[in-house]
């Protein structure tokens, strides 16, 4: 059935049924890693137990969530921060953006700067934009694989190895490290409508995926290091249900009125096991912490009664029926937005990644009207090689355009969202929308955009078109590297370097 589902809304845990069994007190040990600025030097001399704040008090695999206790903290000095909510989802769409069409053509913040024509479906929700130009991630070395380099280095800024998987961790992954244990279920989630398309000469491993997870160290200045090594890809999950599945298992939205007395007897029950087993935290609590703990169980008593007077989740993060994925491809991309929103809203997952379709993707989009009405070839990937044709430029154009009106979509539908606390789902979340090339058809990793969505909790003020200088083909530019290293930061982890180019910090986000 899964693991341990626990849905966090506002400051109300609702404890899944999935209590049939326990997950041992190694569960209790965990060490929290929600504030990633670590210190090994500090984390040595500690001279308590490592006993994490958010410990597991496990009977029948039931969750509780203790407040600060100083008896029982590995090293708060550890933690720089506590955990806040903050959500990072990437969106990839294949084969590269129309440059002429797709960077402003001023800088600075509000009416300073306007949408390209490649972005007016994007009007509404300027707003909540930033634009990043400039940047470069190719790490100035050319070779054939345009595609697979490009996606490759998209998070990691790192140049793949051909048919090897040598890379390193994404920056996704390092943030979803930073985040799992701050209450959801799910650490990360890897999306996707398809896995096809040719290797493009270095492995379908790196045409397919955008998340990978390799080696990592603490270096001695307590800053984190993601070394280039036998890294792994994470697959994407490309059938609908299959994600439906995983994001709600053991829900039921189909159960009986018995069945649903049932599974809330059971979680009644499990809290009554938790409380029975008190006596063994409260040794180990100095005074000032046993009041602390008592206001705890007095919380979880609290809880019993609701179970006792209510159903299951919030309907707001209930499990609907199961989807059925859709034939027509823009129908089936907006079920996956729909499932994306309902992820972050319950809170199952804060980080996401999605490809709108693999590199390299041949999908024949002769459905879109501009594309149709010009006739002739119309795969993704070859259209995209337009030579300057210009029945061929007309049909690459209307593709793009088509592309960000989807994103449109999903990004209108995060904002009309609402966390347990009514706030927008965009307010706490940044979403990064890239494609492994920068023009479709000069197929460059220089000059190659970043459009953001978001304000992270206040962290990002959008509304804002920031371009670094530089010029083409490698220049002395700033890198993706530089900044993810920046954008790390804004996530509470601490690097000095990221990738082959990453070496500064620059300033984006305000």
């Amino acid at each position: 059935m899964g693991e341990l589902s626990s849905f966090h809304f506002g400051n109300r845990t609702r404890l899944s049924e999935r209590a049939a069994r326990s997950v041992g007190v190694n569960a209790m040990n965990r060490r929290s890693t929600c504030s990633v600025a670590r210190s090994g030097t500090e984390a040595m001399k500690q001279r308590h137990p490592s006993i994490s704040r958010r410990r597991l008090l496990v009977t029948a695999g039931a969750c509780i969530t203790l407040p600060m206790l100083p008896s029982l903290l590995y090293s708060r000095r550890a933690r720089a921060a506590e955990c806040k909510v903050q959500r990072f989802i990437v969106y990839h769409f294949p084969n590269g953006h129309h440059m002429p069409e797709h960077v402003p053509s001023t800088v600075g913040s509000g009416d300073a700067w306007s949408l390209p024509p490649m972005l007016q479906d994007m009007k509404d929700l300027k707003s909540e934009l930033t634009f990043v130009s400039g940047l470069e991630n190719q790490q100035r070395r050319r070779e054939t694989g345009d595609h697979a380099i490009g996606l490759g280095a998209m998070l990691t800024a790192r140049k793949p190895t051909k048919n090897k998987q040598f890379l390193s961790t994404s920056v996704d992954q390092v943030i979803a490290d930073a985040q799992k244990d701050c209450g959801s279920r799910i650490p990360s989630l890897q999306f996707g409508t398809h896995n096809a398309g040719p290797t493009d000469s270095f492995g379908t491993y790196y045409t397919r995926g955008i998340s990978w997870r390799g080696p990592s160290s603490v270096l001695a200045d307590g800053t984190l290091s993601f070394p280039a090594g036998d890294a792994t890809p994470l697959g994407k999950e490309i059938d609908l249900r299959a994600a439906f599945d995983r994001m709600f298992e053991g829900s039921d939205p189909q159960a009986s009125e018995a069945e649903a007395k049932a599974r809330r007897a059971l979680r009644k029950s499990v809290l009554d096991s938790v409380l029975s087993q008190s006596a063994s935290l409260r040794a180990q609590l100095n005074p000032d912490d046993l009041h602390k703990v008592d206001e705890l169980y007095t919380g979880i008593r609290e809880l019993e009664k609701e179970i006792d007077s209510s159903g299951a989740l919030s309907a707001s993060c209930a499990a609907p029926a199961a989807p059925v994925p859709a034939s027509d491809f823009a129908k089936l991309l907006d079920q996956w937005h729909g499932l994306m929103v309902l992820a972050l809203q319950c809170d199952i997952t804060r980080v996401i990644t999605f490809m709108e379709s693999d590199a390299v993707t041949s999908r024949n989009l002769a459905f879109i009207p501009e594309v149709k009405a010009v006739g002739g070839d119309s795969g993704d990937h070859s259209v995209s090689h337009h030579s300057g044709q210009a029945a061929l430029v007309t049909k690459f154009k209307a593709m793009v355009r088509w592309k960000q009106q989807q994103i449109a979509s999903f990004l209108a539908k995060l904002r009309a969202a609402t966390d347990g606390l009514g706030k927008s789902l965009l307010e706490d979340s940044l979403v990064m929308i890239t494609s492994e090339l920068a023009d479709g058809n000069r197929h460059n990793h220089d000059d190659k955009p970043i459009l953001l969505a978001g304000r992270l909790g206040g962290l990002v003020v959008p509304d804002r078109h920031v371009r670094f200088p530089g010029g083409k083909d490698y220049d002395v530019v700033k890198t993706y590297g530089d900044f993810f290293i920046s954008l790390l930061d804004l996530y509470g982890v601490r690097v000095n370097t990221f990738g082959n180019d990453g070496k500064e910090r620059i300033t984006w986000e305000r």
